[in-house]
């Protein structure tokens, strides 16, 4: 049992959740990244059928709506062991209604998405559905461990504030980067890097959008960086602030590479694709650092008993 006294199985179910969604998120861009969103042209079935004939599109779009059913089934599962169990506790109850809210908001845009023939605005709300959703059982997560501490405000408030700057600007990196894919703007600056182009300023409509996401990444980085030295810092307070913080640095520094990969490599899918995984598990370990620098537990000192 952890401090809030929430079982073993909870805590596993959590995290099992948590990363079903990094994975649904994963495989997400696969279909956006191949193009087989219309691989399942209706929906909620597939060519009128709960198991379709199967080529390419259709295998990788299917695969995407199993895992998302999955991920369905695990979120509301976690939410009704708290509701049960935990309800008094709102670190835990708190995210799990959220979650849920965000799991039937990302189903619909789902559907709406194929009825829509893939618009790129639903594209773009889908994920960002579904990095909230990421962000929110991170906090779950991190509160199923007994990590978390009352919400007194935090004891940094300008390394805290610096924090959610930081991922509110993460998510504009990964919003902007979603639209540079829907739109069609990733080649629109051809192979140069960082400049467009080989210039300052983007000479097209695409290539300024493309630029947008450069732009948003470089004050990401600045904001991260101060973040991460802040969150290192607080390494002795709470040990899972300083491992976070390495693990959110070099995920970051491979980021940077794999984007210059893409345009050394002419766009390889396999570069774009982690492209999104690393900007994805950046996203979660920054969610994490920032919850941890907002709501600390207050460390017990050596040898006190635990309540």
């Amino acid at each position: 049992m952890t401090e809030r006294g929430v079982g073993q199985p909870l805590q596993v179910l959590s995290i099992v959740t948590l990363f079903a969604v990094f994975g649904l998120v994963i495989l997400g861009g696969v279909v956006r990244l191949t193009e087989s969103g219309l691989g399942c042209p209706d929906w909620p079935l597939c060519h009128g059928q709960v198991i379709p004939p199967m080529n390419t599109d259709t295998l990788i779009e299917y695969s995407h709506r199993l895992m998302a059913s999955v991920v369905g089934v695990l979120v509301v599962v976690t939410a009704f062991g708290i509701w049960r169990s935990y309800r008094r506790d709102p670190w835990l109850m708190a995210p799990a209604c959220v979650a849920v809210l965000l799991l039937v908001v990302q189903v619909l845009l789902g559907g709406f998405t194929v009825l829509r023939e893939l618009s790129g605005e639903m594209v773009m709300a889908h994920l960002a559905t579904a990095e909230a959703l990421l962000a929110v059982l991170v906090v779950l997560s991190l509160a199923a461990m007994g990590r978390l501490g009352a919400f007194t405000g935090p004891p940094d408030r300008r390394l805290s504030l610096m924090a959610a700057a930081a991922l509110v600007t993460a998510y504009a990196v990964l919003l902007t980067g979603s639209y540079v894919t829907v739109s069609g703007s990733t080649p629109a600056c051809g192979t140069a890097w960082p400049l467009c182009g080989g210039g300052i300023l983007p000479g097209s409509h695409h290539a300024a959008m493309h630029m947008v996401h450069r732009v948003a990444g470089l004050v990401a980085a600045v904001l991260m960086a101060f973040t991460l030295v802040g969150a290192w810092r607080r390494r002795e307070r709470d040990g899972w602030l300083g491992w976070l913080s390495l693990a959110v640095a070099a995920s970051f520094g491979i980021q940077i590479f794999v984007g210059a990969a893409i345009m050394f490599s002419s766009f390889d899918l396999a570069a774009r694709l982690a492209h999104l995984a690393v900007a994805s598990l950046v996203w979660l370990g920054l969610s994490a650092v920032v919850v941890l620098l907002w709501a600390p537990r207050e460390p017990r000192l050596r040898g006190a008993a635990v309540a």
